[in-house]
């Protein structure tokens, strides 16, 4: 089993403060698909999974585990790929001087469009309910945004941080990294992130800011065989 809730950080949010947002119970677990794309498990070395294929259902579902996942039979693996996990340790955030406005309901195609833009990472269409989310618009369209995804008892993680590519080398992604850690920090909760491991000069930013690397994990996207 798991010593830090970070081990398996969706399981612990699935059991604990997004309850509300997942279906399934026992052993297996999931966010609702059109939340999130994540499902865990409580020992992912047990391939004893009740009710997996069912969770899936038609696409694909991911998890995002400290150790590698024992699959049970009629489940495949559409990729695996390596995250590095960074904690804050030593909070060092920039000045936030950026009108950024917390996004609601109407913001929700729009923040779909600048994901599948701008490519940050999974995000479902109403992932706005995992957590705070605030964007930065100009002339009426969304360039900018940030948002919270997984969260534990005392960890709330900072997610889909995303720039329209027309308004890069601002420094927003900063601007917005630190407002979301202030936000966290003042709620009393710690921040982390996850960041593909290959993503050297996103990992020299994060820890500028105070982050730390944390523990490595692995995206294991899966999806039910072809039958």
């Amino acid at each position: 089993m798991h010593e830090h809730p970070l081990d398996n950080p969706i399981w612990n949010g699935l059991t604990g403060p997004h309850s509300h947002l997942g279906v399934g119970d026992g052993k297996v677990r999931r966010y609702r698909a059109d939340v999130a794309m994540f499902v865990a498990v409580e020992d992912p070395a047990d391939p004893d999974m009740p009710g997996l294929a069912a969770l899936i259902g038609e696409g694909n579902a991911g998890f995002v585990t400290s150790s590698p996942v024992s699959l049970p039979g009629g489940i495949e693996v559409v990729r695996i790929a390596d995250v590095l996990q960074m904690v804050v340790a030593d909070w060092r955030p920039v000045p936030v001087d950026l009108p950024m406005v917390p996004l609601g309901d109407r913001d929700e195609p729009a923040m779909v469009e600048l994901v599948d833009l701008t490519k940050p990472g999974p995000f479902a269409p109403r992932a706005r309910l995992m957590g705070a989310f605030r964007g930065l618009f100009d002339e009426g369209r969304l360039i900018a945004m940030s948002g919270e995804r997984m969260r534990t008892q005392d960890f709330t993680e900072i997610s889909a941080v995303c720039t329209h590519p027309d308004y890069r080398g601002r420094g927003y992604a900063k601007q917005f990294v630190s407002q979301g850690g202030n936000e966290i920090i003042a709620a009393g909760k710690t921040p982390f992130l996850h960041v593909f491991a290959d993503n050297q000069l996103a990992i020299a930013t994060y820890e500028k800011l105070g982050f730390i690397r944390s523990r490595m994990m692995q995206f294991t996207v899966i999806r039910r065989a072809a039958r």
